[in-house]
């Protein structure tokens, strides 16, 4: 019985072992082989899209860079259990939207800065006033690019869970949940910025002394219609100009069958019509600029006292006004009546007579009367305080900031007599009205008073007006063509103009 037991015992142990055997065999052949992390790192690299090879221009650029930025790595170690290993992989990407993100205020101020620097308008701006495709485009891409060169800043991370099953002779798992969704856009923000980009103005100034540049000939243009003027109006260059101002020029008005001249560039708008006026030929000239040195003055030879003489044309001419007017012919020999100013400086000074027209350093008209000052000293003070150019000096005044302030009698003028009369007139931010009343042709005289003068000045909405010479020195141009009829046919020789240029340079 010992003997049997003790077989039986024997046997179990034999099969146990065996038992045992297969066992270990089997962990052996099952058991996992290789590195599952280095598995995971050769999938994540062997799944990584391709690069798009068709891209050019600034979208290859962007490709590029998201190419540099992407990385997919296993973030930290994996934990196995047994043919399973787990774990997270981090995901780093250029993020589009971070890499746009201010790219608006990046462009307005690089516009800026191009605008700066301009010479003329057109080198920035279409006819319409919006920014050259091309040079929008040397913007974006200068601005992306600069960002494109620290993408690593713009990139965004995730981490994401992966598990990876060990099976037929390697780890395996899928990675395409773990691959960048990004499609990338063509030219990220470019339509947002350009959508959001503020047009600014090229602002050009002229010096006291610099010449007037040449109008624009292709910017002057005449129509009998007066809704072709108000299509030029609503143009964005001329909304520009205007700046929310009320127009004088109002196409309801009887025009007389006669054309109506314009100029229009970026500084400088204009409009000349012609319409009746207390039964005589009214001549009225519109004007906006952008500067208020384009409001100018020339005398005779460029002199102060000069006893030279020109037509107001002739002058026109020598300044390439866009518009011009007669002045005051200060140096007629009426003696020292007002104030006359001169590049800033008091030329001559009636202290207690006659009514002056001074332009400020904003373009705006000042004026002033009789005993104004108690001296040349006090005179000089003021023009100095108030950037004083240079003065008209005729009058008397009509309107002074809305007043109606014409006088009953004046010095010279003959104000209550009727002749063809002459006026400049203030309607806004350098915004100014010309106009000369005139008889249709020497042999029928039908001329006004002051006082009808100063009437047409206030239904123009006028809010500061002021009498220059009439009679045969009367006179209004655009583009060097006189445009109202003078009295005895034919322009008076005169000291003086005052005229409108553009500020575009040549």
């Amino acid at each position: 019985m010992a003997v049997r037991k003790k077989k039986r015992i024997s046997v179990f142990a034999i099969l146990l072992l065996l038992v045992l055997i297969l066992v270990a065999l089997a962990l052996a052949i099952l058991r996992p082989k290789g590195d599952p992390a280095r598995a995971l790192q050769a999938a994540l690299d062997a799944a990584r899209p391709a690069r798009n090879t068709s891209l050019t221009g600034i979208d290859a650029e962007i490709a590029d860079a998201y190419d540099r930025c992407l990385r997919l790595e296993l973030d930290g170690p994996l934990t196995q259990s047994f043919r399973t290993a787990s774990g997270t992989v981090a995901r780093t990407e250029l993020d589009v939207a971070r890499l746009t993100a201010g790219l608006s205020e990046e462009l307005q101020t690089a516009l800026a800065e191009k605008v700066a620097a301009a010479k003329r308008g057109s080198d920035l701006y279409t006819a319409d006033g919006a920014v050259l495709p091309e040079l929008y485009d040397e913007l974006y891409n200068t601005a992306l690019r600069a960002r494109l060169a620290r993408a690593e800043d713009c990139c965004r991370s995730e981490r994401l869970p992966v598990t990876l099953q060990y099976g037929k002779g390697g780890w395996k798992t899928d990675v395409s949940a773990l691959m960048p969704q990004t499609v990338l856009p063509s030219r990220p923000g470019y339509a947002e910025s350009a959508a959001a980009l503020t047009v600014i103005p090229v602002h050009y100034s002229l010096g006291p002394h610099d010449p007037s540049p040449l109008p624009n000939p292709n910017c002057f243009g005449q129509s009998e219609d007066p809704q072709k003027v108000m299509q030029m109006l609503a143009t964005s260059t001329a909304q520009r100009l205007i700046n929310g101002q009320k127009l004088d020029f109002d196409p309801e008005r009887d025009m007389l069958g006669r054309p109506i001249r314009w100029y229009l560039d970026e500084t400088l708008l204009a409009v000349v019509w012609q319409q009746d006026e207390h039964g005589a030929i009214g001549t009225f000239a519109e004007v906006f600029i952008a500067d208020e040195s384009q409001l100018r003055r020339k005398l005779a030879d460029d002199e102060f006292g000069s006893y030279q003489l020109y037509t107001a044309s002739e002058m026109a001419a020598q300044t390439n006004a866009v518009v011009a007017g007669s002045g005051d012919y200060y140096n007629n020999g009426r003696g020292d009546v007002g104030l006359f100013v001169y590049d800033g400086q008091l030329m001559r000074c009636g202290l207690h007579s006659g009514q002056s027209c001074l332009f400020d350093g904003n373009g705006d008209m000042l004026f002033t009367y009789e005993d104004t000052f108690p001296d040349e000293e006090s005179a000089q003070r003021f023009i100095d305080e108030n950037h004083v150019r240079f003065s008209l000096n005729w009058g008397p005044v009509l309107i002074d900031h809305g007043e109606d302030v014409t006088p009953y009698d004046y010095p010279f003028g003959e104000v209550r007599d009727t002749y063809a009369r002459c006026a400049v007139g203030q309607l806004g931010t350098r915004h100014y009205l010309m106009m000369t009343i005139n008889s249709e042709s020497p042999d029928h005289n039908v001329y006004v008073t002051v006082r009808q003068a100063a009437d047409s000045m206030i239904a123009h909405n006028c809010y500061n007006a002021y009498t220059l010479d009439g009679g045969q020195t009367a006179s209004i141009l655009i583009g060097g063509e006189l445009i109202n009829p003078v009295q005895f046919g034919e322009e008076r020789p005169v000291s003086d103009i005052y005229y409108f240029a553009t500020a575009v340079p040549n």
